[in-house]
């Protein structure tokens, strides 16, 4: 009985080494909590390929969003302008002409958020592939789905065929034109938040950038907790270049908030051309950007006064910024500080020198006319001695002068001569107690050396004596 007992339990054995070999064998999918655990050179090498394939499709997906944001941009700023000038007119229908610009503007527009839905499913595609996990329940967050929807309501919007008019009211100092109404497109009042599909430019910036394409710079970006995005990119280039970075967004910015300022006030002023209207309203958004002002363009609806009010604001932002960057720029920096620092407190020091070693001539010719005033007790002499004792006076206050600046010139040196100086002072005194060490160690070696000749001499000694 015992015998099967034990048999049975070599059975055991055997099964359970078995399923332990199988589990070993089988290939692990998942690992601890979200990763995939790569077991060999071959799974990181697949998981690499995957991302670096991934990617570009997600860098050329924002290319094509970029083209078929400004594509139906365009399109949609055609149509608001053959619409509005009817330049030709001589030529074509205006309203089939317009008809095939937004029937070809809404076919981009679907496109495009076509190819935007594609590219966030590749970017939460990415974002399994680097957790390591097959569970999109970790990619899409509450966080993703309302930048996604929040996108598509952007993009979704662009002018439909047929919207007709709304009356805008137009705003006067005088009371009987407050009271009248313009009646205006919608289909311009739906071009002009088309231009937020600039967004789009941004996603570009940061996927074309030096930053984001050196996988260096990433990698200790990541190892920073840096997030390389829109933000980190656009300081960056800050940084590096203010001035070029400043100077084209202003020049993007006045042109587009001037066109979308040509299409709200041109309604109200029917018989001014749209180039004339284009123009005023560029010397208006220069002046109102840098908060001048001259007041010789008004606007004359509710849209141009929030639009001017855009352009105070983000002129307020650029003009503070520009002068931080400018004052930044007119900072020493800390070796430019060093440099100045060293040479006035040598200057300082030589005259410190100079203003004591006045003191001392000024000292020994005091001592000299005073002899010769007591010798001869003349006028000249009187004056000479008056004039050699004015003149210690002033060395003696020079001298003060410069002893109290070369005092506040120590004081307001910073952190680095601080330390350098309290390091070489240390190393002085150590330098001196090693001095000291050493001839110590001389003196007791010597000592030592006398006391063994003396025990030898001794020693010597006792056995003369016995012998």
């Amino acid at each position: 009985m015992q015998e099967i007992e034990e048999e049975g339990s070599d059975w055991d054995s055997r099964d359970s080494g078995n399923a332990d070999r199988a589990r070993q064998n089988r290939p692990s999918v998942y690992g601890k909590r979200y990763g995939v655990a790569m077991s060999n050179a071959e799974t990181v090498r697949q998981r690499w390929k995957m991302r670096r394939r991934l990617s570009d499709l997600k860098v050329k997906l924002c290319d094509v969003t970029l083209i078929l944001a400004v594509s139906g941009l365009i399109l949609a700023m055609l149509d608001v302008e053959f619409t509005a000038t009817r330049v030709l007119e001589d030529y074509v229908n205006i309203e089939d002409l317009s008809f095939i610009l937004r029937i070809t503007a809404i076919v981009t527009t679907i496109a495009l958020l076509f190819f935007l839905l594609f590219y966030h499913f590749i970017d939460t595609k990415i974002q399994l592939v680097e957790t390591g996990t097959s569970n999109w329940r970790v990619g899409i967050t509450s966080e993703r789905v309302l930048n996604t929807l929040l996108e598509v309501a952007i993009c979704g919007i662009c002018p439909i065929p047929e919207t007709g008019f709304v009356a805008w009211p137009q705003l006067s100092a005088i009371a009987e034109k407050t009271r009248q109404y313009v009646n205006i497109p919608i289909s311009v009042l739906l071009t002009l938040p088309m231009f937020l599909r600039f967004f789009i430019v941004c996603r570009y910036m940061v996927l074309h950038s030096s930053q984001h394409q050196d996988t260096a710079t990433r990698t200790i970006a990541s190892l920073n907790h840096i997030a390389v995005d829109f933000r980190f990119v656009l300081k960056s280039e800050m940084y590096e270049r203010p001035l070029f970075v400043l100077s084209i967004a202003s020049l993007l910015f006045w042109c587009v908030v001037s066109w979308m300022l040509t299409q709200c006030e041109r309604y109200a002023y029917p018989s001014i051309s749209g180039f004339q209207h284009f123009a005023d309203y560029l010397w208006f958004e220069i002046i109102t950007f840098f908060s001048i002002g001259y007041g010789d363009v008004q606007v004359s609806t509710y849209c141009g006064r929030g639009l001017a009010m855009l352009t105070a604001i983000v002129g307020t932002l650029f003009s503070s910024t520009l002068i931080a960057l400018i004052s930044r720029k007119l900072i020493l920096t800390t070796c430019e500080k060093r440099v100045n620092h060293i040479i006035a407190e040598n200057n300082i020091t030589n005259e410190h020198k100079n203003a004591a070693a006045c003191v001392l001539q000024n000292t020994w010719r005091t001592v000299l006319r005073s002899r010769d005033y007591d010798k001869t007790n003349t006028r000249r002499n009187q004056q000479r001695l008056a004039k050699s004792q004015r003149m210690l006076l002033c060395s003696v206050l020079t001298f003060r002068k410069t002893r109290w600046k070369l005092r506040m010139q120590m004081e307001d040196e910073d952190d680095y001569f601080t330390a350098r100086r309290a390091f070489n002072e240390t190393e002085d005194r150590l330098q001196k107690v090693r001095q000291r060490q050493s001839q110590l160690d001389g003196k007791i070696s010597t000592l030592f050396e006398n006391v063994e000749a003396l025990t030898q001499a001794v020693m010597a000694r006792k056995c003369y004596l016995r012998q």
